[in-house]
């Protein structure tokens, strides 16, 4: 008879497989990375885009920027520059304007085509299916401060618009907000499962090497696989971190227990309403120049000056910026304030509205990458790189072992099998 010490070396163990987490893990990432994959891919591309939105729209607008500056001649006044643009551009609606302390930079009007004299219920939907805001197609137009005349424009502001719109609901209005708040939550559970997958079983040397290195000298097939799962690894903790910034937005229930959690209030646009100043037609308001000498006087380092126009006669609070730059959705070095038109002072809301707003804009500061100036938008363009990068790897890891050949799977499984008669043979 055989002593046990032979039986175990004729039946040695079998080596253990996959966890039972593991392979429930890796069934959940393949199917809700199946399903999900286009829509993720869609978000995270056009997230990317965005990030450097304010540089691409600064490169579009080209030497229409600058003007010569005459001596001794001052710049026209803003609603003398506005008249001028809606002479020159009749089909289009001022909504704001950008004017800079530079001598020598040009006056901007960020503008929307003038809806059409229908507003029937359905041609406001075919424009919003189109991508459009209720104001129409944005652009810039670059004004001649000295002159008035427009000497340059961009569509770049309905570019970035349209792509904004992709990434937060697909241009598919709430259905489209609900997809995309879908599919975040599942890419949040796509990064969780991936580190689960990626954790190796024991840690030693050759793991290591795998799972924080890209081999070399491999064939695509496992570049690819590498990629995957290295990157992935890598970028996972900002990763999370631009998906929860982004849920925030996308759900209520989120912004609101966010700005409960740090000390704003979730009614803070009702609450702000009671402390501005009522309509009164025997009072007259501040010129928009007026605003723009307060504005660089109680800022003397600001170098550009932004001013949302009122939609009516009858409202009385200005939303104006003062900083040292001021892009599509970002100030450098400034302060955006809402203010009473008749004063020219900034509206002293209670410090849970103030509040509001802080946490908003750092929120969306943080999900963009505006919190950390160029540095921070080029980290978050590198992120964002990789996450619209992993729907396709793990496309192709999936397809690359679907589809592999026949007959190699059929040599491969017979040298195992040899392995395994040649090693019992030699046991017995």
């Amino acid at each position: 008879m055989k002593t046990d010490m032979e039986n175990k070396k004729i039946n040695p163990k079998k080596k253990q497989g996959k966890s039972l987490t593991k392979k429930i893990t890796g069934w959940l990432h393949l199917w809700l990375g199946l399903v999900s994959g286009i829509i993720v891919l869609t978000v995270t591309l056009s997230g990317t885009v965005f990030v450097f939105c304010d540089e691409i729209i600064d490169l579009c607008g080209g030497s229409a920027k600058y003007v010569n500056a005459p001596a001794h001649t001052k710049k026209m006044t803003p609603e003398a520059l506005l008249v001028q643009f809606h002479q020159q551009v009749p089909d289009r609606k001022a909504f704001y304007f950008d004017t800079y302390k530079d001598a020598g930079r040009s006056f901007r009007v960020a503008s929307a085509t003038k809806p059409p004299k229908d507003k029937s219920a359905d041609k406001a939907e075919k424009s919003k299916k189109k991508g459009r805001g209720p104001r129409g197609v944005f652009a810039y137009h670059y004004l001649d401060p000295y002159t008035g005349k427009v000497i340059g424009s961009t569509k770049s502001y309905e570019f970035f618009y349209v792509v904004a719109h992709i990434h937060a609901q697909l241009l598919a209005g709430k259905f489209g907000k609900t997809v995309v708040g879908i599919a975040s939550i599942i890419f949040f559970v796509q990064l969780i499962g991936g580190l689960i997958l990626w954790w190796p079983k024991k840690w030693n040397k050759t793991t290591r090497t795998t799972a924080f290195k890209i081999k070399s000298g491999t064939k695509w097939r496992r570049k690819n696989y590498d990629f995957h799962n290295v990157f992935g690894f890598y970028s996972l903790l900002p990763a999370v971190f631009i998906t929860i910034t982004g849920l925030i937005m996308a759900y209520e229930v989120l912004t609101n227990l966010t700005q409960q959690a740090f000390g704003g209030v979730v009614d803070a646009h009702t609450i702000a309403e009671k402390y501005e100043p009522k309509f009164d037609p025997e009072k007259k308001a501040l010129s928009y120049a007026d605003f723009v000498d307060k504005k660089f006087r109680e800022f003397p380092n600001a170098k550009q000056f932004r001013m949302s126009l009122p939609r009516n006669d009858s409202a009385t609070v200005y939303h104006v910026v003062a900083a040292q730059f001021i892009g599509l959705k970002s100030l450098v070095n400034g302060k955006s304030m809402e203010t009473n038109k008749y004063t020219g002072k900034e509206i002293d809301y209670p410090k849970e509205v103030q509040m509001h707003e802080v946490i908003e804009h750092m929120n969306f500061d943080l999900h963009v990458g505006y919190w950390g100036g160029i540095f921070g938008k080029i980290f978050t363009f590198i992120i964002g790189i990789i996450c619209t990068s992993l729907p396709i790897t793990g496309f192709l890891i999936w397809w690359g072992r679907r589809n592999k050949s026949p007959k190699k799977n059929k040599e491969v499984k017979n040298i195992h099998q040899h392995r395994k008669d040649s090693h019992h043979e030699q046991l017995v």
